[in-house]
């Protein structure tokens, strides 16, 4: 029985591994088709030769592309330098009971495609086999303990004899598999290719990790963008304190106009001395009366603006963690109607 070609994935069911970035082409598209780069490499006749195309294909997998390009570049280069038919990456999902292939290329087509699915109940000496992270080099895939189970699916199929399946860590976790795959007559793998294998398996490691360190730092810019708009457009006045000193260390426009202060000349200013002195109320005091509730603080007090002027304001407080301890106070001032004695 073929193994399936479909590839989906349920709505909702987030995947196990970082491969659920990777953004998936159609099943069929040419190495020679944009955005698909094909570096001009030899085949390997030694370990100096190893050597330079590893660093060419470190120099130009991994600076700038998306994961997907990266990817497909990686299987292509790796079947054209061991001069390979068949060179793919798996992906570990479904708790590890599943392997979906992210990138396919065979050589003789020079051709990508994606979407097969193996199991683990119907493989499950090679997902043993798979689940110890430890190479599995087969130079007879058809005798290969951890290997013959594909035999009628997969190895007669397409006329596979030999195959190296590197697998792909990050974090220390296993993450999927390089499978290196030979067309035709049997023969035993050289150091050289083996050693070769394993290394474009440790760059695409690599790859994984560095996408999903540039998703997260994009995650955060995007939070940051968001907080500063949301602090910016905000109705209500609001300055941000250091909790131990009191000292003021962000303002947004709506605590300029309040204040009749540019943002420069508000920070570093403690709080008291932008309210009336009799009612001057540090953020600083603020947090310590918020008490064992950790509910905002709310009382009313009067700011004094650039030209004397009293202003009655409502005052809320609420004191924000952050890293290594550190302790900021976040006060909104929202101007009241002025009373009689006031006007």
């Amino acid at each position: 029985m073929p193994v399936a070609v479909t590839y989906s994935t349920a709505p909702g069911v987030r995947s196990d591994v970082r491969w659920r970035h990777f953004s998936c082409l159609p099943p069929t598209l040419s190495a020679t088709d944009p955005p698909f780069m094909q570096p001009p490499f030899r085949p390997l006749s030694g370990s100096l030769d190893l050597q330079g195309v590893f660093a060419q294909l470190a120099r130009r997998g991994l600076q700038g592309n998306r994961l997907d390009e990266v990817l497909r570049q990686l299987t292509a280069t790796t079947a054209q330098t061991l001069n390979i038919e068949r060179v793919s990456l798996w992906g570990l999902s479904e708790q590890r009971q599943q392997l979906e292939c992210i990138d396919l290329y065979e050589l003789s087509h020079d051709r990508h495609s994606n979407g097969f699915k193996l199991h683990a109940r119907r493989y499950p000496e090679y997902f043993r086999a798979l689940s110890l992270g430890e190479p599995i080099i087969a130079d007879d895939a058809l005798k290969h303990p951890s290997t013959q189970e594909f035999l009628r699916d997969h190895l007669l199929q397409h006329g596979i004899s030999a195959l190296i399946n590197s697998p792909i860590h990050a974090d220390g976790e296993l993450q999927g598999v390089l499978s290196i795959e030979r067309v035709g007559q049997h023969s035993a793998w050289t150091s050289v290719q083996r050693l070769f294998v394993h290394a474009v398996a440790s760059l695409v490691s690599l790859a994984l990790l560095q996408h999903e360190l540039l998703s997260r730092e994009e995650e955060l810019r995007d939070a940051r963008n968001l907080r500063q708009a949301l602090f910016n457009g905000a109705r209500d006045a609001i300055l941000i304190a250091d909790a131990r000193t009191g000292e003021i260390i962000d303002a947004n426009p709506q605590a300029e106009k309040l204040f009749g202060r540019r943002w420069q000349e508000l920070l570093g200013v403690l709080h008291g001395e932008l309210c009336r002195r009799y009612e001057a109320v540090e953020l600083r005091d603020l947090f310590r009366q918020l008490g064992s509730s950790g509910e905002v603080e709310v009382l009313r007090s009067a700011v004094v603006a650039d030209d004397g002027k009293l202003i009655p304001v409502e005052i809320s407080s609420q004191v924000v963690q952050l890293a290594q301890g550190r302790e900021i106070v976040q006060g909104m001032f929202r101007p009241l109607e002025a009373g009689p004695d006031e006007a």
